[in-house]
């Protein structure tokens, strides 16, 4: 038996502390970020952006992601690039892990629908916050208003779904919608599947 949710929401919305909080719930999380993380580590995708981007991303051997951040996130070519190479990669480990696992399997990702992941999941969840919540979770994790405008700007395309989590409160009351609506929504597709 296997139940696939997307979990998307922009940057700073408080998306993976609904994914932590579905995983004490027993669910099994595909954090799309860290697959990013381990896709930028391959040597032929450090080769294949190495040979677009040239030496100014790299801080060694590695791809330096605050380097890279700043070249694509200012510039929607540069990013749609990025994307076309490390994508179909993403894509491929995403579905050999959900292909491993059972049970409630929740993968969590911004840009959830650009990766066609969407079409991997029985049913998605956006988890939206009023902006100035958003703002002031990412300055206070560092990004200047610069970079959060960009990073926001390229999440522009995300759709959302039938089940949106507003996160405009404390921990403990989005732990407590989280928790009323994996009783009344997620228990029950769970046994339909």
């Amino acid at each position: 038996m296997r139940l696939v949710v997307g979990l998307t929401g922009k940057i700073g919305s408080g998306k993976s502390t609904v994914a932590q909080i579905l995983e004490e719930f027993g669910a099994h999380v595909i954090d799309v970020d860290s697959i990013g993380h381990e896709v930028l580590r391959m040597q032929d995708i450090k080769d294949s952006l190495k040979e677009v981007f040239g030496e100014e991303i790299f801080s060694g051997f590695d791809i330096d992601r605050k380097k890279l951040a700043s070249v694509v996130f200012s510039n929607p070519q540069k990013l749609a690039i990025l994307e076309q190479i490390v994508h179909p990669v993403m894509r491929k480990n995403i579905e050999e892990k959900i292909n491993s696992l059972n049970g409630l399997i929740v993968i969590d990702a911004a840009i959830l629908h650009r990766l066609k992941l969407d079409k991997l999941c029985d049913f998605v969840i956006t988890v939206a916050a009023p902006m100035d919540k958003i703002i002031e979770r990412l300055k206070s994790k560092g990004l200047s208003e610069d970079e959060i405008y960009q990073r926001l700007a390229s999440q522009e395309d995300m759709i959302k779904s039938n089940h949106v989590l507003v996160n405009d409160s404390d921990l403990f009351s989005l732990r407590e919608k989280i928790k009323d609506f994996y009783n009344k929504v997620i228990k029950s597709k769970m046994q339909c599947s």
